[in-house]
């Protein structure tokens, strides 16, 4: 009997290795699991998003020396194209100068140059970076200046945080900054409806105009288009030196509303507003 045992405990254990998997591992004893009462977690609710209230790609960069005037919006790189246009007449009439033919894709400044040319920051080509291009012939040629970009500064396309300078990349005073605009020392911009300078200090100093909409510099001033009980369109308020106690009243376009851009010249102040170019 012992031995009749023995027999049977040595086949039940052969059987047990030879039914284990090659690599050695036992399969775990599968369990069944009852139905229960308890409900299925609830799905996360979806985080709400506020859309950005102001739309990039229709920036609008108007540039003004006598009677030439160079005029463009924005775009986005990617998505939506951007325009860049020339009048040797005072606005009355226009050339599309948008170098397409060099891969643009988001205009990103936009400055008079040397005898009625210009120059423009751009995201450029499929991988959208970044360069400056100049054009000495009224707009039909461009061509890129690394040292151009080197000395410029612009809102960041990648993120409106950001201000990139010469000196290095600083914050701006709100997270989605327009209407960069310098000239010589001043530098100023408008964040959330707010027009700032940046002070000897390397501060953000706000300027009182209140909704502001758009900003140009001339030479050291800067001018500001805002909107004004004592203005049915877009009023102006001229900051001399760029000091915020130092402004006084620039006129008033009426009939004008975002979005527009304004530039400063020896001619006077031209705002872009709709369809409507004008000096005064």
């Amino acid at each position: 009997m012992l031995a009749t045992g023995a027999l049977a405990l040595t086949a039940l254990a052969f059987a047990h290795v030879r039914s284990a998997p090659e690599d050695g591992i036992v399969a775990p004893i599968p369990t069944l699991t009852q139905p229960s009462d308890q409900t299925a977690s609830p799905s996360p609710t979806p985080t709400e998003t506020t859309a950005p209230a102001y739309d990039r790609s229709q920036e609008r960069f108007l540039a003004a020396a006598s009677d030439i005037i160079w005029r463009g919006v924005a775009g986005q790189c990617g998505s939506v194209e951007p325009l860049l246009e020339r009048s040797s007449d005072g606005g009355v009439t226009w050339t599309d100068v948008t170098p397409r033919y060099l891969g643009i894709g988001q205009l990103i400044t936009l400055l008079p140059f040397a005898d009625g040319q210009a120059e423009i920051v751009a995201a450029m080509g499929d991988n959208c970076d970044v360069q400056a291009l100049r054009t000495f012939t009224q707009g039909q040629f461009w061509e890129s200046y690394p040292e151009v970009l080197a000395a410029s500064q612009y809102v960041d396309p990648a993120d409106p945080a950001s201000i990139v300078r010469p000196t290095g990349v600083m914050a701006a005073p709100c997270v989605d900054a327009r209407s960069l605009r310098n000239a010589g020392a001043v530098l100023a911009l408008v964040c959330e409806d707010v027009a700032y300078v940046l002070g000897e200090d390397a501060e953000w100093v706000a300027l009182a105009a209140t909704a502001a909409t758009a900003l140009a510099v001339d030479a050291t001033d800067v001018v500001v288009a805002h909107r004004s009980d004592g203005c049915t369109g877009v009023a102006l308020t001229r900051y001399t030196d760029a000091d915020p106690q130092a402004a006084q009243d620039a006129g008033c376009f009426a009939d004008a509303a975002a979005p527009l851009a304004l530039a400063a010249s020896a001619a006077g102040v031209t705002l872009w507003s709709g369809e409507t170019v004008v000096t005064q």
